[in-house]
């Protein structure tokens, strides 16, 4: 009897260590996500939700609509409307109906658009209802649930939380890290380059023609491939020299010449 009880426990003790093994192997498909706030683009002025994951590493900006937008920051802020609006009405009519909203799941990237998913609970069956992510988020938000996005989708469109890697100024031009999403927005075929986030007033940069939404291609006729490449490049220039700039701009390239001061 001692013997069975001890193979029953060794074969226990084995599917443990590889289930733990497999867990560890295999990498999740969506990941928790949190709302971080709203902003505003700094190039058109649009709205943006950013969401992070709870680690801090990387977040992932989507721009929506300004109805949406307001009504994300309201529930951020935990400020109630006079008279129901449109999401607090779907959100009642969900709970008097007695349907749960289970989670939201950001699913896909087609054509630049996102894609989401409501998992909505009622009594024992689950429905999956398409959404925007928008809307989604609102009533996550509302439901207190969790917000997933594809673990694809935040490799892809994710920018990395680390200032020196994905945000950079130099000489009055502050750029970042061009993803692929910033890179369609712009009609922008290339695979390298940088997004030109904004321009400080009054410096060499703004005097040489450089605008926010511009995206930087070639340094000295060197190919840039990120904001990191893009700081070296001009740390190691000399004040007194310029540096010829290749950029790309309303679906053309043009060039211009960025004298720094000595």
């Amino acid at each position: 009897m001692k013997t069975y009880w001890k193979i029953g426990l060794a074969a226990t003790l084995f599917i443990s260590l590889v289930w733990v093994a497999i867990s560890k192997e295999t990498p999740p498909l969506y990941i928790e996500m949190e709302v971080k706030g709203v902003r505003l683009d700094v190039i058109g002025h649009n709205p943006v939700v950013l969401l992070a994951d709870k680690e801090g590493k990387k977040a992932l900006p989507i721009w929506i609509g300004l109805l949406e937008a307001n009504a994300i920051d309201k529930e951020l802020k935990s400020i109630t409307s006079l008279r129901p609006m449109t999401h607090d009405l779907l959100h009642s009519i969900l709970t008097q109906a007695q349907v749960k909203v289970k989670e939201v799941k950001i699913v896909e990237l087609k054509d630049q658009t996102y894609y989401a998913t409501l998992f909505l609970k009622l009594n024992k069956e689950v429905i999956e209802v398409d959404a925007r992510p928008s809307d989604a988020i609102i009533l996550a938000l509302k439901s207190k649930i969790p917000i997933l996005v594809s673990a694809k989708i935040l490799a892809e469109q994710g920018v990395a939380l680390t200032a020196k890697s994905t945000y950079g100024e130099r000489h009055g031009i502050r750029i970042q890290e061009l993803t692929p999403a910033l890179a369609s927005h712009f009609n922008f075929k290339g695979r390298k380059g940088v997004l030109v986030a904004e321009i400080l007033p009054g410096s060499v940069s703004e005097a040489a023609g450089i605008k926010a939404g511009d995206i930087i291609t070639k340094v000295n006729s060197k190919e840039v491939s990120g904001v990191q490449e893009f700081e070296e490049i001009l740390d190691t220039v000399k004040a007194g020299n310029s540096l010829q700039i290749l950029l790309f701009r309303g679906e053309k390239f043009q060039e211009v010449s960025l004298f720094l001061k000595p």
